[in-house]
């Protein structure tokens, strides 16, 4: 990919015809209706059969891959779609304890790229993320041309966020005794999850985080209010780490880049589309 796009089709990722096919027969109606509002998601593992755990733990790892040939990033990219690489269904292959990896040269190509993509060695499937991964983690972000829209295009928003709902957000609009506007204009706020980097250049943002992940914020669920109009009945809300560290980060103030501006959702044209656009 490159940015501003590049006009050729392989700038954008498309649908396989696997995906073609499943989504066919949704939309002519050729599949089981098994779906079940009421279902109850399972909280711990130890809720399940015993014989059932084992699958639960491949199928809960496997749920948060991307699947998708992405270049070298916080991914491990197009060799996982090579059978070669797999001693069983979701299991690698390991290379003996004294094997020695030869010299495939500078250049993967059809003929030579079975080879490490077979049996791996350690550190075989992570030298295919960037070097090292948090920088792309860092730089991999939203809405390169705002004008279009806030958010598109993005990368990977479930898994590393662009922008979220703060602790101050969430609570403004808990607070019930707060007028309604003021808690819908809280909630329809959002901050760049990026901001711990530190205001500064993109070469400092992304060393900060190579030198300390931890200070990014993790998105939790929280409960919102049940039976609102206005609001939903859960809420995904940033969890900062304890204040020292991010008072320290937030002190860096050497210009301000164009990706720490909060977004409002209410000024957005697809929210102004929805039904429900406070939801």
């Amino acid at each position: 990919m490159a940015v501003p796009a590049a006009d050729v089709p392989h700038q954008n990722v498309a649908l396989s015809n696997l995906q073609l096919r499943m989504l066919g027969q949704w939309a002519s109606g050729d599949f089981i209706a098994d779906y079940d509002p009421a279902a109850r998601p399972w909280r711990c593992i130890e809720e399940l059969p015993i014989a059932d755990q084992p699958d639960m733990l491949t199928r809960a790892a496997m749920e948060f891959c991307l699947a998708d040939a992405f270049h070298p990033g916080c991914e491990m990219t197009w060799p996982m779609r090579q059978a070669t690489l797999y001693m069983a269904p979701f299991r690698l292959a390991h290379q003996a304890k004294d094997w020695i990896e030869p010299d495939y040269g500078g250049m993967l190509t059809a003929d030579n790229f079975v080879g490490p993509c077979s049996a791996q060695g350690p550190g075989g499937v992570s030298r295919w993320m960037a070097v090292p991964w948090q920088t792309d983690t860092a730089s991999c972000r939203s809405a390169y041309d705002k004008s279009y829209d806030p958010y598109v295009p993005t990368f990977w928003p479930a898994r590393v966020p662009n922008q979220v709902m703060t602790q101050r957000s969430y609570e403004a609009v808990m607070n019930e005794s707060t007028p309604l506007a003021e808690r819908l204009s809280a909630f329809a706020k959002r901050a760049s999850w990026i901001r711990p980097l530190g205001k500064i250049s993109y070469q400092d943002q992304i060393n900060n985080m190579i030198n300390d992940i931890a200070q990014m914020g993790i998105v939790e669920v929280r409960e919102g209010l049940t039976g609102s109009s206005d609001f939903p009945a859960t809420m995904e809300v940033e969890q900062l780490p304890p204040a020292p560290i991010t008072e320290l980060m937030f002190a860096v103030s050497a210009g301000v880049p164009e990706d720490f501006e909060d977004i409002d959702l209410s000024t957005t044209e697809k929210a102004r589309h929805l039904s429900h656009p406070r939801n």
